[in-house]
């Protein structure tokens, strides 16, 4: 922890993307103000409007009178101007622009009220207690660990990653002339296998940070909150990551699907399932720590019925020493039908002709 010098920041944070352990803190749960950081809930939505198909790239989405007003870092937007919404995604995620994001996500949700509904409930999801009552949030303020939550979500989104590495870009709007889009997060440039993810600075917040960075299957996050200027931001947040990258690595132990052993099932037609790891599972080693063991808990046998995707045992993974490092739930591969009289009966029928 001592290699890591946070400087002047009022809040930092670094955790590990795939468990959310936090690997190194100062002050994480005190709310400060966040500066243009509060768009990043409202870009969530929409990334993962796109993710589901709600809204399209070419959908043509027409900028309001609310959207034009705001100010801060923008995409220049016109009252009354229509462009695509590929091109409004841009602006949003390479800039954070208020404007683009303000259009985007009452286009996907289907009107503001709509929209700040929708960013309110995603963010409760994730367990982030700010209230929205503009679509662009703004003066709200976060916790480290709030916003760390928010980055964690959108790095999983794929139309997010789509377009978070890049750094320079343009729009052209529908009347004439374009928009140069310069991404002002540096570590996009600066740092090994940064993917994104916003910066934001104001007079109440001063200068804040929010960076995800991967190497292979390891990756972090980092929240930096109030430094004094962004040159203290950006060194702050590369600092925190160097962390990250030089003092842990995650390991992937077992992956989705991954079969880790066979259940005998009595009364189905089905004799046995294999149990299967119902998700991904990463483990996050300190590098004095690189050794493991993984153990599959399952039961003798299982009596039917038993579903596809029932939990039916446990995955551990321990450190040498016995202690616990991680779990997972080992569920059925297929599914396991109580067999009736009639079933067994036909089995027999066909044995005996076979027989004969």
């Amino acid at each position: 922890m001592a290699a890591v010098d946070i400087r002047s920041a009022r809040s930092a944070l670094l955790i590990d993307a795939s468990s959310g352990k936090a690997l190194f803190e100062r002050d994480p749960s005190k709310k400060l103000p966040a500066a243009g950081l509060a768009r990043l809930a409202p870009l969530l939505v929409i990334c993962e409007a796109f993710d589901r198909g709600d809204i399209s790239g070419e959908m043509p989405v027409t900028v309001d009178e609310a959207a034009a007003r705001i100010g801060g870092t923008t995409a220049f937007l016109r009252a009354g101007e229509t462009m695509d919404a590929q091109s409004l995604l841009l602006a949003a995620v390479m800039i954070n622009a208020g404007d683009a994001t303000h259009a985007l996500a009452a286009a996907a949700c289907g009107s503001d009220t709509a929209a700040i509904s929708a960013v309110n409930e995603r963010l409760a999801g994730l367990g982030v207690d700010s209230v929205y009552t503009d679509i662009c949030g703004a003066e709200q303020s976060f916790s480290a660990l709030e916003l760390a939550a928010i980055a964690s979500a959108l790095i999983k989104s794929p139309t997010y990653l789509k377009y978070s590495t890049k750094y320079y870009e343009h729009i052209s709007h529908e009347s004439a002339g374009e928009t140069e889009l310069a991404s002002p997060n540096k570590l996009i440039k600066q740092y090994s296998g940064c993917i994104g993810v916003g910066t934001g600075s104001s007079a109440s917040a001063g200068y804040c940070g929010l960076f995800a960075a991967r190497r292979g299957e390891s990756a972090y996050i980092a929240v930096v909150l109030g430094a004094k200027n962004g040159a203290e931001r950006f060194e702050t947040g590369r600092e925190l990551l160097d962390h990250g990258f030089s003092a842990f690595r995650s390991v992937r132990v077992s992956g989705a699907g991954e079969a880790f052993g066979t259940v005998s099932v009595s009364g189905s037609l089905v004799r046995e399932i294999n149990a299967e790891a119902a998700d991904d599972t990463f483990l996050l080693l300190s590098m004095n720590k690189r050794e493991y063991t993984l153990e599959a808990l399952l039961p003798d046998s299982l009596s039917a019925p038993v579903e596809k995707g029932e939990r039916i045992g446990t995955l551990t993974v321990r450190a040498n020493d016995g202690e616990v490092l991680a779990e997972t739930p080992l569920v059925a591969d297929k599914s396991a039908a109580k067999a009736g009289f009639s079933d067994f009966f036909r089995i027999a029928l066909n044995g005996f002709l076979h027989i004969g």
